[in-house]
Order: C-alpha cells, then structure tokens, then sequence
C-alpha cells in the first residue's frame, strides 16, 4: 500500500452493494403530512371559533386604538377593535371590531355603538371606570334584520333596549331647560328619564319623548297630567311674588313630574306605550287644565295699560276666573283716536251656576245673551294694581249700577265689555285737573301782593311808634293794676258799713210798730239800700274780672 491509495487488488476484494428498490410511501414523509393536517385543524379551529368582523362609523375617535380598545356588553369583553382608519371624506373614523362568535345572532340593524367616555350630564357622572382603564365600545343588541355595518352613537343611550318599562310623548309649547336624561318624578322619586325631543307636526310646539321604568309605568293612565320641575319657581304677578322650592334633585336637574289622582285611576288600565300627553309649565296650570269651557271678551281701555301684562289675571271681587290673553294699541289714522284692545279669557265654571252652564253647552248664542244682560246690569272692567312692589296690573270684573246704561257691542265676534277708568286714572284725571286750576290763578299777582303785604307788616311792627305804644300800654296797664286792688279795698270797706248798716235797722225794725210810716219808710230805705249793696258787690265782681272797664267803659274800647 503506498501513500497515494489503494491497489486494484485490494478494490477488487471489496463486497458488493446490491440495490433494490422499495414499495410505497416512507415513512419519512409522515412527519409532515402529521404536521399540515395538525395546521389545517388548528386552522379550522381557529376560523369556526373567529367571531363576525364588524365596521362602525363614528364622529371622533379619540380614546380608540387598535389591538387595545375592547368591546363590551354588561362590563363583559365581547371583541377587540383591529383597526382605526379615517373616512375617505373626512367626515369621521371607521372602526374595523372583532367580535366572539356568539354575539353574531345579534348583529341587527337595531343594535348600538357608542363609546364609553368620562361624562357630565343631566342624570349625573358616568364613565368614570375609563379614567383608569380606557375608553371602551359598549354594545346594546336588540331584534331586527341581520347587519354588519353600523352608525355609532355619540352619546350613549338614556334607555338600554331591553330595560323594562314604557315610552311616552308629552307635548309642550316650547322645550325650555329640558334635556336628555332629566329626571321624570313621581311623588319626588325617580321613575323615569327624558330620552329626547323632536318639534312637532308644522312646528307647532315640542314633542318630548319620555321612559318610564316597571312597576311606575302602571301608574300613569290616560288623564295623568304631567309639568315641569325647574326646582326653584320664582313668578312675579299681579299677586306679588311666589316663591317655590322642589327638592335637591329638582334643584340640580330640572325635569317632570306627573300625578294621577285616585279618583282618575281607579278602575282605568294603564295607558298604551307612545300615548300622547299635554305637558304644563307648572302645578298650577294643571288646575286651570280642569275647566274646560273658555269665553273670550274684548276691553278697550283708553288709559295707560303699563304693568299689565299677557298672562295676568281677570278677577271677579277677588275671585280669578280667567287670564289675559292678547294686548294690543290701535290708532285710527284720521282722528288719532288710541284704544288699547286687551282679549282676556274666562272660565265659565268658575263663575256661573250648573243651570247657566248646560244653556251654554245647549243653546246657541247663550253666551252672547248672558254677557248682553250682565252689561245691561252694569257689568264693567277695569284695571286695578295687584302688588305695589312689582307695580302688575289685573283685570277687575264687577257690576256698577250708578254708571249709565250701556249696550253690548261686538266686534271681532267677541263681546265687547265696557271698562271704566282705573283708580290710579282717576286720581291722575284729578291731579291734572287741579294742576290745570292752579296754573289758570294769577299766581304771580298774589305773590306779589304777598309779599307787600309782609314787607308793610314788618315795618309796621319794627316801627318806633309801635314800640313807643307798647311801653306806654305797658306802664298803663301797671297803673290800672294798682287803681283795680284800690277800688277792690274801698268797696270791701263799704260793703263791710252797709253791712252794719243794715243790721241795725233790722234791730231797730225789732223794737218799732211795723205798720207805722216810720217803720215803712225805713223798711225801703232798707231794701234800696239792699239792692245798692247788690249793685257794688256786681260791680265789684265786674271790675274783678273786667279791670279795663274803668278806663274805657264796660263797652270796651271804641275802634
């Protein structure tokens, strides 16, 4: 054997290889034909457990990310969102969601889309839960027709469509501080919200569509009558003000209430889903709902109407028995003429006997006839002021038989009642009518005369004459002082002697015959000499009380 390899011989003392060839498939290939069947299982798996692959169209889509925003129903994960992409037109986002198998039996076209935010609205704070872990779409299934292309809402519904409970529509003159999700109350509980609004047929007023959950639905009935809770009412009228306070909720959100009295409810069956009711602006327009009957007049005042508003009251001695409905001015062009028409309405059953009232519900023109003889009795309106602090004005109906006759007009094919002037006109028509005296006096004239008159009284009085008179009056009238107690000593002196006088004589009429010409003669001196006595004393009493009789007489002083 040498380095370079091996020889011939040792070649051919090598064995033979015999090759033969082999029947059927090796098992080599098993391996992967094993390893494709398991695939196209797992592929089969796979795609039998795939859910349906939903688009949803929404406006914004901020918080949605793909491969991590979920889709929920009842906080229970039912899809993943797999793409975010952006309209063609701009108009919005697209979102491509897959969802589990399951949830492809209710992929209707009545289903909801919304996204689950943080919000604030009128039914409180929701959301909350994706401050911490996201924003989530949230699915409400409901019955219909088979889809998978849906219209995201957004904002989420008020009611789920499985919830249980009724749907009503209440019809207003305008929407006010309503919104989704207020509150509908019952006795002050929460049975309800507001879902919506739409305006009505030919824009005449609002539709408000409500929902009201089991067992309170069973409550409303055909003649339930809902109004507004603002929570705090504040009505300024003729009556002054009134000022009323719901509860905190009503306070916070607003919303409506209903009632049906026990009256109405007993033996009615609740009212059928989608009935329509009439929604009042406050309790107290319900009440004023209860009569039915409405007489319209016409007034034509010729005052001010200032403070009178639409809505104000009609009263009747106190009693209100309608509201004023239309205010107006006319002014005829060719004599300028202003009349202020003023259409108020009343309530019959408020002032008119059962009997007045079926005539007016049988007879034709039974209305006319009434206000004809009323006004024929001395029926008349006028303006009167309700509050001194808001300054409103009412309409006043009364009878005033003193006012002349007067006869029913028509006009406007309204019964025109006539009205006197108001309490403030009149004191206005005096005032000015006073005014008008007063400036027609010379009132320049007699102020200057006046004044003449002051300026020669005050020299009159500062005058030295005067003054000289007032000093010698004064000293007289001292002199006259001590004149008067000297008179008053000398005539007690005597009547003091007549006294003594007179005792004597009586002592001596004792001792002498009485029918003797002395005595007689003395008898009369004794009586002249008593009425002398008599004559001093009044004199003496005059001068007492009249002490200037002595200077200038008992007439006085001469002018």
């Amino acid at each position: 054997m040498n380095a370079e390899g091996p020889n011939q011989r040792q070649l051919d003392e090598l064995p033979e290889i015999a090759v033969e060839s082999r029947k059927g498939i090796s098992m080599v290939w098993l391996i992967p034909l094993v390893a494709a069947l398991i695939g196209i299982w797992l592929a089969y798996q796979t795609l039998s457990e795939m859910g349906p692959t939903v688009t949803i169209s929404f406006v914004d889509g901020s918080g949605l990310e793909a491969g991590k925003t979920k889709v929920k129903f009842k906080a229970v994960e039912v899809g993943l969102v797999e793409a975010v992409d952006i309209k063609p037109d701009l108009t919005g986002v697209t979102v491509t969601a897959q969802l589990a198998r399951d949830a492809e039996p209710h992929l209707t076209e009545n289903t909801k889309f919304w996204v689950v935010r943080p919000r604030i609205g009128a039914g409180g704070i929701t959301g909350l839960e994706t401050l911490v872990s996201g924003a989530y779409i949230e699915i409400d299934p409901s019955p219909g027709p088979l889809t998978k292309t849906f219209v995201g809402l957004e904002t989420p519904p008020l009611v789920k469509s499985r919830e249980p409970g009724t749907k009503y529509i209440l019809r207003a003159q305008k929407l006010g501080s309503l919104q989704p999700g207020a509150p509908v109350l019952y006795r002050d509980i929460n049975v309800g919200e507001i879902m919506g609004y739409d305006l009505a047929e030919n824009d005449q007023g609002v539709l408000i569509h409500t929902f009201i959950r089991e067992p309170h639905d069973q409550r409303v009935r055909d003649n339930s009558r809902f109004w507004r809770r603002s929570g705090i009412e504040v009505e300024v009228g003729a009556e002054g003000f009134d000022v009323k306070m719901e509860s905190l909720a009503a306070v916070l959100a607003g919303g409506v209430a209903f009632d049906t009295p026990p009256s109405i409810a007993a033996g009615d069956e609740p009212s059928e889903p989608g009935t329509m009711f009439t929604l009042h602006d406050s309790f107290s327009d319900v009440g004023e709902a209860t009569f039915v009957r409405r007489n319209r007049y016409l007034l034509y005042f010729d005052g001010s109407v200032r403070g009178l508003s639409v809505g104000a009251p009609v009263e009747f001695r106190g009693i209100r028995i309608g509201t004023v409905k239309d205010i107006a001015v006319e002014i005829n062009p060719k004599t300028l003429e202003i009349k202020i028409p003023v259409i108020v309405e009343t309530q019959p059953e408020r002032w008119m006997s059962q009997k007045e009232l079926k005539e007016l519900k049988t007879k034709a023109g039974t209305h006319i006839d009434r206000t004809r003889r009323m006004v024929a009795r001395g029926l008349r309106a006028q303006l009167q002021t309700g509050s001194l602090i808001t300054g409103q004005l009412f309409v006043q109906l009364d009878f005033y038989p003193k006012l002349p006759p007067a006869k029913l007009t028509v006009s406007r094919n309204l019964p025109v009642v006539p009205t006197v002037p108001s309490t403030m006109d009149q004191f206005r028509r005096t005032v000015t009518d006073v005014l008008e005296e007063l400036r027609r006096l010379p009132l320049d004239k007699i102020a200057h005369e006046l004044l003449e008159t002051m300026e020669g009284a005050n020299r009159l009085v500062n005058s030295p004459e005067l003054i000289e008179s007032v000093r010698t009056l004064n000293e007289t009238l001292v002199d006259f002082q001590k004149l008067t107690q000297n008179v008053d000593k000398e005539v007690i002196r005597l009547a003091d002697s007549t006294d003594k006088t007179l005792k004597a004589g009586r002592a001596a009429l004792s001792v002498a015959d009485p029918n003797s010409p002395a005595a007689v003669n003395l008898a009369n001196a004794l009586r002249e000499l008593a009425a002398a006595a008599r004559s001093v004393r009044m004199l003496a009493d005059y001068l007492e009380r009249h002490p200037e009789a002595l200077v200038h007489g008992k007439g006085g002083p001469r002018r």
